[in-house]
């Protein structure tokens, strides 16, 4: 899977296939919208979806760790889905998952699912409202900000892409002039199609790699 380079308030990021950013000059890999238990919670609600997600997601995570060698991962809100109960077994995998970790900052930035469970018994620091690392402000929802350009989660941005008669709905990473959007990490997150508009500049995340994409001029 081929990564793509890009330049953000002059500083260099490298956007990867698997929903994630990385900051060489802090060695820091960023993601948003994790979602952990996610399928859980739908299953408890009667809704059929399969297991694993959080497994995936770990070893997602693991990949991508090991692929930069990061000294600081923040993840930029939505870490988990809802309140966990003593039967949800997610808890325990994030929590060996972090202890595996114990040598690499992890941060979460909180968002608006974050208020449901007690993120810091994972053994993760949270972080309120924002995280500044300029020139960048690190938040969960997109809103311009005074003291730097802004790197948010929260809207799972996506694109739909078409091959012939064929459409494809892709996520996405969106760079405004002000604001920066990541796609959702989670393999259980949907997308929110976003358009074309002035100075917006957008990324496919794709199987094989990040590329490009046009999207559809805002009607």
């Amino acid at each position: 899977m081929s990564t793509h380079e890009v330049t953000i308030a002059g500083e260099q990021l490298t956007l990867h296939p698997e929903r994630a950013v990385y900051w060489a000059a802090q060695r820091t890999l960023l993601v948003s919208d994790v979602h952990f238990g996610k399928g859980a919670v739908f299953r408890r609600a009667g809704i059929a979806v399969p297991s694993g997600d959080t497994d995936d997601d770990l070893r997602r995570l693991d990949a991508l760790l090991a692929t930069y060698e990061a000294q600081r991962l923040v993840i930029l809100g939505d870490l988990v889905h809802g309140a966990a109960t003593a039967r949800s077994a997610w808890v325990d995998d994030v929590r060996a998952w972090r202890a595996r970790h114990g040598a690499v900052d992890i941060t979460l930035v909180a968002g608006n699912h974050d208020r449901h469970f007690d993120v810091a018994s994972l053994g993760i620091a949270v972080q309120q409202d924002r995280l500044a690392m300029p020139p960048f402000v690190l938040v969960h929802h997109p809103h311009a900000h005074v003291d730097g350009y802004v790197l948010a989660g929260h809207v799972h941005p996506g694109v739909v892409i078409r091959d012939g008669w064929r459409k494809h709905r892709l996520p996405a990473f969106v760079f405004d002039r002000a604001v920066g959007m990541l796609p959702a990490f989670g393999t259980l997150t949907g997308l929110h199609e976003v358009r074309s508009a002035s100075g917006r500049q957008v990324y496919a995340a794709t199987p094989a790699g990040v590329i490009p994409a046009n999207v559809a001029t805002t009607s």
